[in-house]
């Protein structure tokens, strides 16, 4: 699981246990670019930090299924240059990434296009953030992020999440990427969330329609269904993750 951003790691552990209990092993690093002293540390960071904890796995002949949340697809993305499964067993490796999954991911369709750009090149009203490409900025979400992120919670849900997201750095969502979704070499599917209030459905769909071969499923729950639909999150994804390559 690589988190999107300004999220904490005890986000997930309700789709962690559901995972456990159909007979996943789930692992979700904490991202190089969140916190208040991230000023500066872009994509680049979060890949290198997902391919060390990987990398141990890969030698060991394991095959890994990466699910990026949000922000997490930049990085998900970039990681699994070079290491798919196949990938790796033509330069005579063991292990890879098997599949690629973005949950309400941004799926950046264009090499040089930042996450902002591909937002449409201006922060949200829930946004706090600096002047774009100022450098060196820390972006954090105000209190219309709990319409944006947890819409589908109960209000009292909404401001106990909210309470725990912390600050991201900026650059990381200014900074072009020079590996897009059209270069992935593994199976990818887009879970598109349909209440999502963050990443409006139609630009999850116009994120889709500019890949072809990308595989789409959908689920009834906002931004964020690891919390509001834990269960039904789960099942989805295993279900992703039994499907033939």
């Amino acid at each position: 699981m690589v988190h999107g951003a300004w999220h904490l790691l005890c986000m997930y552990d309700s789709l962690k246990q559901e995972l456990n209990a159909l007979g996943y092993k789930f692992l979700c690093p904490e991202l190089k670019t969140v916190g208040a002293d991230k000023h500066g540390v872009t994509w680049e960071a979060d890949r290198e930090m997902i391919l060390s904890l990987v990398e141990p796995l890969f030698r060991r002949g394991k095959e890994i299924i990466t699910l990026g949340h949000s922000y997490g697809g930049i990085p998900a993305c970039a990681a699994t240059e070079g290491n798919g499964v196949q990938d790796r067993a033509a330069a005579g490796k063991k292990g890879g990434f098997r599949r690629i999954v973005y949950l309400a991911g941004f799926a950046i369709p264009q090499r040089g296009m930042s996450l902002l750009q591909a937002f449409g090149g201006e922060w949200a009203p829930w946004h706090s953030a600096a002047v774009p490409n100022t450098k060196n900025q820390l972006i954090s979400v105000n209190e219309k992020a709990k319409g944006a992120l947890f819409n589908d919670l109960p209000e009292p849900e909404r401001d106990e999440w909210l309470e725990k997201l912390v600050p991201h750095s900026q650059d990381a969502m200014e900074t072009p990427v020079d590996f897009v979704v059209a270069d992935i070499t593994i199976p990818k599917t887009y879970v598109i969330c349909e209440m999502d209030q963050a990443l409006p459905v139609c630009l999850q769909e116009k994120l889709v329609e500019a890949v072809p071969g990308f595989g789409t499923e959908r689920i009834h729950a906002g931004h964020s269904p690891f919390l509001g639909r834990p269960k039904k999150c789960a099942g989805l994804i295993a279900q992703i993750a039994e499907e033939s390559d």
